[in-house]
């Protein structure tokens, strides 16, 4: 669900961090820039990236992506992809 996004690194868990605050948010990037001390601009350039990385984009699964971002929030290394050296 979340391609490239699920890659257990600091880089990748920064990026789902913030995707899950911007979609908790109501794709708000100043509400979540609020939430995250961020400027708006950091936020949709991270969003951006998360795509990126997710390699398609958020609007036709939202609920999925939401609750794929929580199962690696709360469960970690475990169902992330093993960093590359």
């Amino acid at each position: 669900m979340l391609g490239d996004l699920a890659s257990d690194n600091d880089n990748d868990a920064r990026l789902r961090e913030t995707l899950q605050v911007f979609l908790r948010t109501g794709s708000s990037y100043k509400a979540a820039a609020a939430r995250l001390d961020l400027h708006s601009n950091s936020v949709e350039y991270r969003v951006g990236r998360a795509v990126a990385r997710r390699g398609r984009p958020i609007t036709e699964d939202r609920l999925a992506i939401e609750l794929a971002l929580l199962v690696c929030h709360w469960y970690g290394a475990p169902v992330l992809r093993p960093a590359t050296a």
